[in-house]
């Protein structure tokens, strides 16, 4: 079985973490398919006509077709010309897919009309949180046509939760649906038997949807309790100079440390090591650190936003109201006084069993046969 993944989110040398859970879908399934990848990146920084490159630094077969953002006219002609001459040139170079899988439904526009046109099916994962209540991102109405167009025209649509698959209907929008996760690389987030360092571990981009001010206040608020926390934040953003601010008038200078990106091994050794991942996310879908660090043996604190009550159980961790610090910092009292401690190894089993490669790729290897058939 051959699949060719569209996307418009992968990394990139300028954008290393962008759309790493899309390569990640690939991974899995390039244990059980042939698999290539057309990003069609659409680019703030390129001007012109739009220019197919092939990415002999990735792994899997992979071209890039990268466009300009402005003005939208072009933009938009130069998303569907480069899918068109993106899916001319792979299969001129041998690989003749026998299903598209689209990231995202602006990738599964075009997508739609290539696999229409080859008589090939498609399918269409979604990841984008723009359709979950809590999102304040509104789609407009050429996108929301866009998402009409693509999903109720693909053959099947896989929601990375069933709580973006309720956004997604919530839009009046009527498809097949199927929830597929994302997927942790248990090669590298895995447990170990080593101590750990009894400091708190949150991971991700600085910017607003990650509600990283009310995990400060919940830290201030602990350490007012004479709870003696400390914690780490990895990850770059927008906001990092303004998190930092806060972190210095709240007090807790030399008790949080700002790491800024690190790549993925550093992130699984930071894993292994704490004692405890917290995500206090304002609106969130399957977050891929919380599964990460879960798979790292790690018990969470994450606030019961979009799909995270999906993930996370009495087993795994506790469950913080969002946007409230007190609830925050209780949780995290909770969660490390918890009687008896937690079992991570059954937290990494968990999380491997429900969202590893293996089980991953199995499932997209499934859905391509019956798809094909």
């Amino acid at each position: 079985m051959k699949a060719l993944f569209v996307t418009t989110s992968y990394p990139t040398e300028d954008s290393p973490v962008a759309g790493v859970f899309v390569r990640e879908h690939a991974l899995a399934a390039a244990e059980h398919a042939d698999i290539a990848v057309l990003h069609l990146d659409r680019s703030h920084h390129y001007r012109g006509a739009p220019r197919l490159t092939r990415i002999a630094t990735e792994v899997l077969p992979t071209w890039r077709v990268t466009y300009p953002w402005t003005p939208l006219p072009l933009s938009v002609a130069g998303h569907f010309a480069g899918a068109a001459r993106g899916w001319r040139t792979i299969r001129h170079s041998g690989f003749e897919p026998d299903i598209l899988h689209a990231h995202f439904f602006l990738a599964g526009a075009p997508a739609v009309l290539l696999a229409r046109l080859a008589r090939k099916p498609l399918v269409v994962t979604e990841q984008w949180s723009v359709f979950l209540p809590d999102d304040p991102l509104e789609l407009t109405r050429p996108l929301r046509a866009a998402a009409r167009f693509a999903y109720e025209r693909a053959d099947l649509v896989l929601p990375a939760s069933d709580a973006l698959r309720r956004g997604i209907e919530s839009h009046g929008i009527h498809a097949r649906f199927e929830v597929v996760p994302n997927v942790v690389d248990t090669s590298l987030f895995s447990p170990d038997s080593q101590e750990r360092n009894g400091r708190l571990l949150t991971v991700g981009l600085l910017y607003q949807a990650k509600g990283y001010e009310y995990l400060l206040e919940a830290l201030a608020l602990l350490r007012r309790d004479g709870r003696d926390v400390e914690l780490d934040i990895v990850g770059d953003g927008p906001q990092r100079a303004a998190y930092t601010r806060l972190a210095d008038e709240l007090g807790l200078d030399g008790h949080v440390v700002f790491h800024g990106l690190v790549p993925k091994p550093e992130v699984a050794r930071r894993m292994r090591e704490s004692s405890l991942f917290v995500l206090t996310s304002r609106y969130d879908n399957n977050p891929c650190v919380l599964i990460e660090a879960m798979a790292s043996g790690l018990p969470t604190v994450a606030t019961a936003v979009g799909g995270i009550p999906e993930v996370v159980d009495e087993s795994s961790g506790v469950l913080a109201r969002p946007r409230d610090p007190r609830s925050i910092a209780d949780a995290i009292s909770a969660a490390l006084d918890r009687p008896g401690g937690w079992d991570r190894r059954a937290i990494a089993e968990s999380a491997a069993a429900r969202f590893g490669r293996a089980e991953i790729g199995r499932r997209l290897a499934e859905i391509y046969e019956r798809l094909a058939r």
